[in-house]
């Protein structure tokens, strides 16, 4: 018998689905048959796509984290200092702004990098970090860092946008975010920057403060 076509749509459709659902609950109380009917295909058509739960689930990230990487080199090539800082923060802003549940997943699952079918995502993972490490590394090197610094710096440029992303309001507009990502970065809190001031507000919103 001959081996069904894989229909890429249909593909994608199953991962946005399961992105939703394992998002919004913990992996093992979900059933097969809830990704299924979020997905509206059946749950052989499931099984011939992802046969067990735990690849469809790390499909989910990596297929995300290949599209996204390419976006990254992509928005950043050719560029440097503040210019690519702003270019890398940028893409991934608006790369999750519009899949919150996705990010919500990664952040809430990424113990299972540790585990050994997470190697994949630990692998992708690691290549984000090197990029945002060679995007900081000229003025890290002029200020004196070495390289565990500079990785320890792009861990945290990684962190505040992953902040920014979790805490995103419906009613925050993406740029403004990716401005004052850049500016406390770069700048720190102790200079307010411009980024953060909001029309009608006499003093200038400080990222942690009270909503």
């Amino acid at each position: 018998m001959a081996a069904r076509k894989i229909d890429s749509a249909k593909r994608s459709q199953i991962l946005r689905a399961a992105t939703a659902v394992f998002s919004a609950r913990e992996f093992h109380t979900v059933p097969v048959d809830d990704i299924a009917t979020a997905a509206g295909v059946g749950k052989g058509t499931l099984y011939l796509y992802f046969p067990p739960k735990e690849q469809l689930f790390y499909a989910t990230i990596i297929e995300a984290l290949d599209e996204l990487l390419g976006e990254l080199a992509k928005a950043t090539d050719g560029r440097r200092g503040e210019e690519a800082l702003r270019a890398f923060t940028r893409c991934l802003v608006d790369f999750f702004w519009q899949r919150r549940a996705l990010a919500v997943l990664m952040h809430r699952y990424e113990h299972k990098q540790r585990e050994p079918e997470g190697e994949a995502w630990r692998q992708r993972r690691g290549r984000m970090v090197d990029l945002a490490r060679h995007l900081l590394q000229p003025e890290a090197r002029a200020a004196g860092f070495d390289a565990t610094d500079t990785t320890l710096a792009a861990e945290m440029w990684l962190a505040m946008i992953r902040a920014a992303l979790l805490n995103q309001r419906e009613r925050d507009d993406p740029e403004r975010i990716v401005k004052l990502i850049v500016e406390l970065f770069l700048h720190g809190v102790h200079r307010p920057p411009v980024a953060a001031r909001r029309p009608g507000r006499a003093r200038p919103a400080v990222a942690g403060g009270t909503r």
